[in-house]
């Protein structure tokens, strides 16, 4: 009877292989198979669900509203503390009993309206970061489902979006009157924001807005539309309101601009082109503002009041640049879910 084969990679009794020799080790080990991050979202999942893995607990858009807040505050008094010399220099020594139209022509001011700008800049790392110390997902996919900001498509949009814009509020002021008035003392300075700043300052909203709270509501939701929508209610309501109008027709207009950025961002799979509409109608809006002087006229404060018309062709022009970003996105191929090579397997 022949001996009995030891299986394969065990050596044979005996403690020696052929002629003494000792034994030979398997000549194809097996490799061991990396684990895989547990910071990724899962593949195939849409951009109000990139938060949503399987370490995903209810607990966590709290925690991450928390730290969004904190970061928020501290932004504020710092911003606030800064803007102190520049509110006195305009003002006053006088400042607590200057009257308001001081006040305003202070906060209109080029220094001010920069610090303002910073610190809606900085929403953006307060958004990445309330998503990295505040759910188990890397904070990269806040940009987009690919883990990244798509820089060509980002360009496409703006390209798409700046000439019909031009022509819009161009022809709106036309339309309305076409009144020029005097240039404020710095202008300059104001265009050169609108061109460098500005850009900053949509996106931060964006990040806050269409970013972390559309993907840290939506991760409450098992169900990808149901946190879409609900998620996106949540971004539309908080945006309107935050500008401080409570103006039925401003509430109204600033709502349709955050619903097409809010169906923009799930439907590209990603903040590109909310920020590309943003940054346009921002930019423009205080660019050619800026060189006809009636820049003012395009903040909103809380005394902020509208119209049923101009809110009505707001609304419709903001829904039909979002349904012409998202034709081009079909055309260009953009990735609206979790691609497999970037995400992780249920």
């Amino acid at each position: 009877m022949p001996p009995q084969q030891a299986p394969y990679g065990v050596a044979p009794q005996g403690g020696s292989g052929p002629g003494g020799a000792p034994p030979a080790a398997p000549p194809f080990p097996p490799m061991p198979v990396p684990a895989k991050p547990l910071d990724l979202p899962l593949i195939g999942a849409d951009y109000s669900q990139v938060l949503r893995t399987p370490r995903h607990r209810w607990w966590h858009p709290l925690g991450s509203s928390g730290i969004a807040l904190g970061l928020t505050i501290v932004v504020m008094v710092v911003g606030t503390l800064a803007m102190l010399p520049a509110l006195f220099a305009s003002a006053g020594p006088d400042v607590l009993d200057a009257p308001d139209a001081v006040y305003d022509a202070a906060f209109e001011s080029a220094p001010i309206m920069a610090i303002n700008n910073l610190m809606l800049a900085a929403l953006i790392p307060v958004a990445l970061l309330a998503v990295r110390w505040g759910h188990p997902v890397a904070a990269r996919f806040l940009h987009s489902v690919t883990g990244r900001v798509r820089w060509a498509w980002m360009l496409r949009c703006t390209l798409v979006l700046l000439p019909i814009y031009l022509v819009y509020v161009v022809g709106a002021w036309a339309l309305t009157g076409a009144v020029a008035l005097p240039r404020s003392e710095d202008w300059v300075w104001m265009l050169v924001m609108a061109f460098v700043l500005t850009p900053f300052q949509a996106a931060g909203e964006e990040y806050l807005f269409r970013g972390w709270v559309l993907a840290s509501v939506g991760s409450w939701f098992r169900h990808p539309i149901v946190g879409w929508i609900v998620g996106g209610l949540v971004s539309t309501a908080i945006f309107a309101l935050a500008h401080g109008s409570l103006d039925v027709w401003i509430l109204l207009d600033l709502g349709a601009f955050a619903a097409a950025a809010v169906w923009l961002t799930w439907r590209t799979g990603g903040l590109e082109a909310a920020i590309a509409l943003h940054v346009v109608n921002n930019v423009v809006v205080i660019a050619v503002g800026t060189l006809i002087g009636t820049v003012t006229d395009s903040y909103v404060d809380p005394s902020t009041a509208g119209d049923p018309v101009t809110a009505l062709v707001s609304a419709v022009f903001s829904l039909g640049c979002a349904a012409l970003l998202g034709w081009q996105a079909s055309r260009a191929g953009i990735q609206r879910t979790v691609p497999a090579e970037v995400g992780a397997r249920p």
